[in-house]
């Protein structure tokens, strides 16, 4: 439970500054003149410019992001700052800890500088194979929370269901629900899954939605579900003892998107029978950073020497994941629409699947979209082309209809008969609105209000939250190379922000009122003019064909990284935490710095 109290952030801040004063000299008559007029600005006329105010964050998930911003924390780049990183799971992960279906791996190069895969402050040489499983990323994970002793800032099995932000006292109230153990929860609106009866309330001047968007996993919209006899599995949700239902039976296998085309080659030689159900065509490629993966794209593994020599050589191994960060990097032309860049990867992706398919030419006309490259997510996938022309392999198309006692009906009045077990490959539910009510300043309810029209700030603030950060909201380069990239650099971006609020003497920030909806405006005309725009069904648009692109940044990632590195301040409402406009510059304080007063961080100026 919380040690946390339940006061005011300008009564928390003078507490703090008041404790710092013993021993310290009088401050000068210029500043003595606060002493009747406001106590927090008197406080501060006693310490050091720059004197970080205490502040204590709750940052919920414990992936990638909750990692990062817990490491933040530990290495002091937050300075005089508490963090409690809520999961509602038994165990750190997030996405890789989730998703185990047979096949499960990341399309992102392992050793890539800063990749999907690592940290840039903990590289790993020791990566297994090039495009890495997703036990060996669980295993990276785990061994980052025990090495950076980043597990004492976690809380697993606290799932949160409510938060609110106290006008009174500047900061967020936060509901947490201890979870009963199990491995997996859902977290849902409206979905009770796993909450004991033990509940408390947190406080917190800072909230950091770590959630992330690969972890909402939906059920097909396909009726009668309860009516299939055999075992109905989800790719996100895979069960430990799944094995039993695959090995030697008949697996229905719904869907093409990038966990489908891992399943199939994966479960093709222990299944006896697999119908495959495809909606829609899709291209699918090589996978990503292809140029350094092994023949035709194919993943490999790295030999011992291979391994010990870049533990050896740190710059050695640094050189060649940048090498790799800028092939990803030098893919973004293909996403604009009409690019020569597309062409090519349009002629190329042509060429792949008609070799990979073989004698199968019938299926090449039927997998070919109408769409551009890129339009969907590409859907790498080694082997399933191929694991397609399989004997043990029927392709159905259509729209799955509805379930059946013994399988799947399409609309198109197609019926098996004969289903022991039932993959839905289906995907997520890529709303960007929070899994539980976040209630805001002027009434707003972040929940339903990115549920309606999905909007942030660069897809880190959002209007009427103040103190609220968010990885991967509303307009982040989902579409684009590495994810851990970008969770490192919207780090350092909410640092910033939480410095500047703890030493100038500010209670919050919130982006201005126009802002978000500008942005907003801005992110969807530049988007119209790529590929992400056109006529297909994808996650970008949350499984529909013409639906806004609220998820992808308008611009590469290379210039989100850009404008991440700094901030536009004039871009935020920063409320102090003196009442009067007259004492704004209270902060600058006794006229010392709070680094030249401690001389193991004294400034350089040579």
């Amino acid at each position: 439970m919380s040690t946390y109290q339940p006061m005011s952030a300008r009564d928390r801040a003078i507490k703090h500054l008041q404790s710092l004063t013993p021993g310290l000299a009088k401050p000068g008559e210029a500043t003595e003149v606060y002493k009747d007029v406001d106590d927090l600005a008197y406080a501060l006329s006693r310490v050091p410019t720059f004197t970080p105010r205490p502040v204590s964050i709750i940052a919920i998930g414990a992936g990638f992001a909750g990692l990062s911003m817990a490491r933040a924390v530990s290495t002091g780049n937050l300075h005089n700052a508490s963090i409690t990183v809520y999961e509602k799971n038994s165990d750190v992960g997030g996405t890789w800890y989730e998703n185990r279906y047979p096949g499960c791996a990341c399309d992102i190069p392992a050793p890539n500088y800063q990749a999907i895969y690592q940290f840039s402050w903990a590289p790993n040489p020791f990566w297994k194979s090039y495009y890495a499983k997703q036990e060996d990323i669980l295993s990276y994970m785990r061994s980052v929370a025990e090495q950076h002793d980043l597990r004492r800032y976690v809380k697993t099995s606290h799932k949160i269901t409510n938060a609110s932000w106290i006008p009174e006292r500047e900061v967020w109230q936060v509901t947490v629900t201890k979870t009963d153990g199990r491995d997996l929860i859902i977290s849902s609106p409206g979905v009770t899954d796993g909450e004991t009866s033990t509940t408390f309330v947190e406080e917190c001047d800072i909230l950091i939605n770590c959630t992330g968007f690969f972890n909402h996993w939906k059920w097909p919209n396909v009726k009668d579900r309860e009516q299939f006899e055999g075992r109905m599995l989800h790719s996100a949700a895979w069960p430990q003892d799944a094995d039993k239902d695959i090995k030697g039976k008949t697996v229905a296998l719904i869907g093409n998107g990038s966990s489908g085309v891992q399943i199939l080659p994966a479960i093709l030689n222990d299944a006896e029978r697999i119908y495959v159900h495809i909606r829609s065509p899709t291209w699918v490629t090589t996978n990503f950073a292809s140029k350094f993966a092994g023949p035709g794209g194919s993943n490999y593994d790295y030999s011992e020497e291979q391994k010990a020599a870049w533990a050896k050589d740190p710059d050695a191994y640094l050189q060649y994941r940048r090498q790799i960060e800028q092939e990803l990097n030098s893919r973004f032309g293909l996403y604009v629409d009409h690019s020569p860049e597309q062409k090519v990867a349009r002629e190329y992706g042509i060429r792949e699947m008609a070799n990979k398919l073989g004698e199968r030419q019938d299926l090449l006309q039927a997998l070919l979209p109408d769409f551009a490259v890129g339009c969907r997510r590409p859907t790498p996938g080694n082997g399933y082309l191929e694991a397609l022309t399989s004997p043990k392999v029927q392709v159905i198309w259509g729209t799955v209809e509805a379930f059946t006692k013994k399988g799947i009906r399409t609309s198109s009045g197609h019926e098996t008969t004969d289903v022991d077990t039932i993959i839905c490959a289906t995907g997520f539910d890529l709303s960007c609105a929070p899994r539980f009510p976040i209630n805001g300043l002027n009434g707003t309810n972040l929940q339903h209000l990115w549920t309606e029209n999905p909007r942030s700030y660069l897809s880190v603030t959002a209007e009427d939250m103040p103190n609220y950060f968010s990885f991967l909201g509303p307009f982040s380069p989902l579409g684009h190379g590495s994810l851990v990239t970008s969770i490192e650099m919207v780090t350092k971006y909410i640092t910033d922000f939480v410095n500047k609020l703890q030493t100038q003497n500010y209670s919050y920030c919130v982006p201005k009122d126009h802002i978000p909806a500008a942005y907003q405006k801005h992110a969807l005309a530049w988007l119209n003019k790529t590929v992400w725009a056109s006529n297909c069904s994808s996650t970008f648009k949350n499984g529909t064909a013409g639906g806004q692109l609220n998820s992808l940044h308008p611009g590469s990632r290379i210039n989100y990284f850009e404008l991440l590195r700094t901030p536009r301040w004039e871009d935020f409402e920063w409320k102090s935490l003196c009442e009067s406009e007259d004492l704004t510059f209270a902060w600058l304080a006794n006229g010392f710095t709070y680094r030249e007063k401690n001389p193991a961080d004294y400034p350089d100026t040579t």
